[in-house]
């Protein structure tokens, strides 16, 4: 277990702006910004990580701010799930993001893990998140030390699973994030941060520090689920989001599914909108099973993660489409 472990020797930095956290990851470029700590402690105990260097954004208030504008409202990263969860604009707006905050880990971890830390949350798998000892005993990691993806050894690249709970609503809520560096402040879609490819992690640049979170306002309906061994601490096995447009006289105009958990970035599923739209329930689910493609990333076996796509998704769709 990683408390057991020993975590390896770094100096941590505590600045109080955005400017001056900026300014220390340009000075330190092996550092490795830390918010609540909660994925990356225990991956430095594993010896994934060891960066010399951690840059702490707890002292910055302006990353735990949450603003109202007239078209949406801004998240700070900062904010930690449990603030996230029990605020009452998240409540009134959008409360499928409240409900996946709520289910990460345990409620201590809640208050403690950050919705920015999870939108940057490292990909995960039965291989790769071990001691360094485990993996060795394998030959290693591709991701960390190896030169084989034990997922899938004849693969080329990283196959370990993305599996931040609250990214599949943010992706279907058209969320946005703002970077912040020493060079400027840009803004881009968040569902472009993810790729194929494990080994990339989110495309952000080293330097940059994940500041805001932009959600607009919609008059969509999202049902979220999570599929995991236990009610708390688990990892999922699947996650499932599910959108659902309407029209002035509430009837469906079309809507969207994103599942993840299953692959190094969340699946949206193609061609779905038309049947939520007619109501086909059935007809969705399926479509979202035959394009889901779950690896050997958990010990549970993926074709059973495959057919619990199916009940997911049509569990999700029900909670929308029913009287």
């Amino acid at each position: 277990m990683s408390e057991m472990l020993p975590l390896p020797s770094f100096s941590l930095h505590q600045p109080e702006s955005i400017a001056d956290c900026v300014a220390l990851l340009a000075e330190h470029p092996d550092s490795k910004i830390i918010a609540g700590g909660t994925d990356l402690l225990p991956s430095m105990k594993y010896g994934i990580f060891s960066p010399p260097t951690l840059v702490s954004t707890q002292r910055i208030a302006s990353l735990k701010a949450i603003e109202e504008c007239d078209d949406g409202i801004f998240l700070g990263a900062g904010m930690t799930h449990l603030e996230i969860q029990s605020h009452p604009l998240v409540q009134q707006h959008h409360p499928a993001l409240a409900t996946a905050c709520s289910e990460i880990a345990t409620p201590t971890l809640q208050a403690m893990g950050t919705l920015g830390g999870n939108i940057m949350l490292d990909t995960r798998c039965i291989w790769y998140n071990q001691s360094e000892f485990w993996r060795g005993a394998l030959g290693g990691c591709l991701k960390c030390e190896g030169e084989i993806c034990h997922v899938a050894p004849k693969g080329t690249g990283c196959y370990a699973a993305h599996s931040a709970d609250s990214v599949p609503v943010l992706i279907l809520l058209n969320a946005e994030v703002e970077f912040v560096s020493s060079t400027g402040t840009r803004r881009v879609p968040l569902d472009e941060l993810y790729t194929d490819d494990g080994l990339e992690g989110p495309k952000a640049q080293h330097q940059e520090l994940l500041t805001r979170i932009w959600i607009p306002h919609t008059t969509s309906k999202i049902a979220y689920r999570k599929l995991r061994p236990r009610g708390a601490i688990d990892y999922p096995l699947l996650l499932t989001a599910v959108r659902v447009d309407f029209d002035a006289q509430s009837q469906p105009i079309g809507g969207d599914i994103v599942l993840s958990a299953l692959g190094p970035k969340p699946l949206r599923i193609e061609g779905v909108s038309p049947l939520i739209q007619s109501g086909d329930i059935h007809g969705a689910a399926e479509l979202a099973w035959k394009q889901a493609m779950p690896l050997s990333t958990h010990h549970w076996a993926s074709t059973w993660r495959k057919k619990l796509v199916r009940v997911e998704a049509r569990k999700a769709l029900a909670e929308l489409l029913s009287p």
